[in-house]
């Protein structure tokens, strides 16, 4: 996964450095620039970064719902903890695909008359969230062991750092100089390397977690028919103990 956010990154740089300094004169060899830039720029919506980045999203979620099903198993009093992150995570992953949060940037703008730091207004709910999240997490968190509660906390500092705290300043140069130029390109490169750093992490974190609390995970996937789906279910609703129980293995 670094190697393709090192390979994404640098793609995206490559983009936004031929944007600037190369004006090629043929129409196709444009439209091949145009289209290229489209593809990987980072700072842009819809396209092979921003699908990388809701996927690595979704797989948080998925490993977040295994953990909270084995912690089930396991009693654990912060199932619902895990169950919620995943849930958190699965809509993450919605947002980011969706392009959800960037619809209340100029609502939010309009109506408050945000500038500044604030230009990308959304930041302001999202830094409130962030704060609601910390409050009702913090037992949780204390609860975790000290090298996963570690690397939660890098993950969460790199991510939301730059999702709100590097977008703001990006935000501020975006109001004075325009989006069109080089500083406000390796702002916006900055925060997103940042939010793949830190889900990276993150992703590593669980599994590191998922290994040392939670055990093997096992994934089967079978194929039957109408009639043996049927007949497996009866014999898994017969009397507990009876032969037919006994003889299939019921979840």
């Amino acid at each position: 996964m670094s190697l393709v956010v090192l390979g994404l990154t640098l793609a995206s740089l490559a983009g936004s450095l031929s944007a600037l300094y190369l004006h090629p004169g043929m129409e196709l060899l444009k439209q091949v620039q145009k289209s290229y830039i489209r593809l990987f720029y980072v700072d842009w919506e819809a396209n092979i970064p921003t699908w990388y980045q809701s996927s690595t999203l979704l797989l948080c979620s998925m490993i977040l719902a295994i953990i909270a099903r084995g912690r089930r198993a396991q009693q654990d009093p912060y199932v619902w903890h895990w169950a919620a992150l995943a849930i958190i995570f699965l809509a993450l992953s919605i947002d980011e695909e969706a392009v959800i949060h960037e619809m209340a940037i100029k609502p939010l703008r309009q109506t408050f008359h945000m500038g500044g730091l604030l230009y990308y207004a959304w930041v302001v709910p999202g830094a409130a969230a962030v704060l609601v999240f910390a409050v009702v997490y913090l037992r949780f968190l204390w609860s975790l062991p000290s090298r996963t509660w570690l690397l939660f906390a890098v993950a969460g500092v790199v991510y939301v750092g730059g999702a709100l705290g590097v977008e703001a300043i990006s935000g501020l140069w975006a109001q004075r100089h325009g989006e069109e130029n080089l500083v406000y390109m390796m702002i916006s490169t900055v925060e997103e390397l940042m939010e793949m750093i830190g889900i990276i992490v993150f992703i590593h974190a669980l599994l590191d977690y998922a290994g040392r609390h939670v055990g093997n995970v096992i994934l089967q996937v079978g194929a039957a028919g109408p009639r043996v789906a049927a007949a497996e279910l009866e014999i898994c609703n017969g009397p507990k103990g009876s032969e037919a129980t006994e003889a299939v293995r019921c979840g």
